[in-house]
């Protein structure tokens, strides 16, 4: 199957759905981060809670790549929406604690390289074949 492609407005009707899910991919991959076993603890148990979360998390990120989205940092909750402008691939981006898409940037350029999106920009896509 290829990549979905989203234009933005398609791409902020999807987050609607998915904030949920990546707000709780970041909350488990922080609580998951304090409970790591650490290095040099020899044969000490592994806090059981930690393989349960290990499970929620992987089924918040199935999820989310099942709706089309690419996970950028689990632990800040940033995802990307894969999208064409002027003819190449980029990425419409959002993260945990921002109120609503309106980045983007391109696909090796990564968060620090992100630009406002501008609606009436050179988006390509069908919004009605995009939906969710």
């Amino acid at each position: 199957m290829g990549t979905r492609v989203f234009t933005p407005s398609a791409a902020r009707r999807s987050l609607e759905g998915i904030r949920p899910t990546a707000e709780n991919m970041s909350l488990l991959y922080c609580a998951m981060e304090r409970r790591r076993p650490r290095v040099g603890a020899g044969d000490r148990p592994v806090d059981p809670d930690y393989f349960f979360m290990a499970r929620r998390l992987t089924a918040a990120m199935d999820r989310l790549r099942e709706a089309g989205v690419r996970i950028e940092d689990p632990r800040s909750g940033s995802i990307g929406f894969p999208a064409r402008r002027a003819g190449r691939m980029v990425l419409l981006c959002w993260r945990v604690g921002e109120p609503n898409l309106g980045y983007w940037h391109e696909i090796e350029g990564g968060l620090v390289r992100r630009h406002p999106v501008d609606d009436d920009g050179p988006w390509e896509g069908n919004d009605e074949r995009n939906r969710p």
